[in-house]
């Protein structure tokens, strides 16, 4: 698919909205069990944490019609902020302000590109 063509085309911003919303269900569902303690391990965790991040804002901005960027990303770091915290109190869990940091860093990084595409598709 062309990037043009990716503005207009009627399944992206159901497949993003899928993205977006599957990943954050996985994260949600899977950081509460065994599973997710020691996973990936340090200093990977921050690289994962950040692809994940960045591609929870970049899906849902596609999945609104490449709108509402800063809704978007806040959105996003809502949903680490709220990952974090919710550490605190899962056995063998625990929060991490870097964990946090890669999380922004990430969704930094997708808002950059999202600004990008958004120039590449006028």
């Amino acid at each position: 698919m062309r990037i043009d063509a990716m503005k207009h085309h009627p399944a992206v911003p159901w497949l993003a909205a899928l993205v977006a919303v599957s990943m954050t269900a996985g994260l949600l569902r899977l950081g509460e069990t065994s599973l997710a303690v020691g996973l990936i391990p340090s200093p990977w965790d921050k690289l994962a944490h950040a692809l994940t991040f960045g591609t929870i804002a970049l899906s849902l901005w596609l999945a609104v019609r490449q709108r509402w960027l800063g809704a978007c990303a806040g959105a996003a770091f809502a949903i680490a902020v709220y990952d974090e915290w919710r550490q605190l109190y899962l056995p063998g869990r625990e929060a991490d302000l870097l964990d946090l940091l890669a999380n922004t860093v990430g969704i930094v990084l997708a808002a950059v590109l999202a600004n990008r595409l958004r120039t590449a598709l006028r």
